[in-house]
């Protein structure tokens, strides 16, 4: 009974704020160093950066399913897939579903990543937004967004992206416009520390901060922090298996909300 009456607070602030499309629930990657991966050099957390897409990734798939708040009735599940065209560019999709009995969001994004010059990549992707309210009917729309990527200095990466530019709309509703920027300190291929600010232009700035450690090659140990009107600490594991397989972990943790877990399987060439 508590678990439904929070969802329903929640929907009631998502509905005084006039907009759609909840904040996305990251996969289990991105979750366990608190999301901040908009800088990251590769694909251990999937496609979070369209530019990316440059680095030459010759092929990449990926799920991930969580339970926000460890509400049974709530499902998030995506998919991404991410296409090497050669060594400097690239194509992806992706596949977003969040819902309740009620009430579903989805989200079809197809993405293009290219590299310009030899440390600075650029990235641009289509997006068809749908959501489905019982009482209300369904709306589609359809925006864009812009990233870019780069190597500023020999252990530090630079990100940046932009998500709906120009503030288009899903119905009467405001389609979130959201901009990252943040910068990844990466001294050994075994560590890194990445650094994200995230704005919405209806919610608070979200500081978000994450660190990576692989004590051995084929296990990632992750934990992050990411900070707004509530501070929220993440934890999560990485398990590269043989044959491009790995399995993820994360947890994310909300003072009042409690713990959102989150599992995910990858396979990359």
């Amino acid at each position: 009974m508590r678990q439904y009456f929070t969802l329903c607070l929640l929907f009631i602030a998502f509905s005084l704020q006039a907009q759609v499309f909840m904040r996305p629930v990251d996969n289990a990657a991105a979750m366990g160093m608190g999301g901040a991966t908009v800088a990251l050099p590769g694909f251990s957390t999937a496609l979070a950066n369209e530019a990316q897409l440059g680095l030459g990734e010759k092929l990449g798939f990926f799920a991930s399913s969580a339970i926000p708040f460890a509400i049974s009735g709530w499902n998030v599940a995506s998919f991404q897939g991410v296409v090497g065209i050669d060594k400097t560019s690239g194509v992806g999709l992706g596949i977003w579903h969040s819902g309740i009995d009620g009430y579903q969001e989805q989200r079809l994004q197809l993405a293009y990543g290219r590299r310009l010059a030899d440390k600075f990549y650029l990235g641009v992707s289509a997006d068809v937004l749908h959501n489905d309210a019982q009482e209300y009917g369904a709306n589609t729309a359809a925006t864009f967004s812009l990233s870019i990527l780069a190597h500023a200095l020999p252990q530090v990466w630079l990100g940046a992206k932009i998500q709906n530019p120009l503030q288009q709309k899903i119905g009467v509703d405001v389609v979130p416009t959201v901009l990252r920027v943040g910068a990844i300190w990466k001294p050994t291929e075994k560590f890194f520390i990445a650094m994200e600010t995230e704005k919405d232009l209806e919610r608070p700035t979200q500081v978000k901060a994450g660190v990576e450690y692989h004590p051995v090659p084929m296990l990632a140990v992750r934990a992050g922090t990411r900070a707004g009107k509530v501070g929220r600490m993440t934890f999560g594991l990485g398990l590269r298996l043989k044959n491009g397989i790995s399995l993820d972990v994360g947890s994310e943790w909300h003072p009042t909300l409690g713990i959102t877990p989150s599992a995910m399987i990858a396979w990359r060439k």
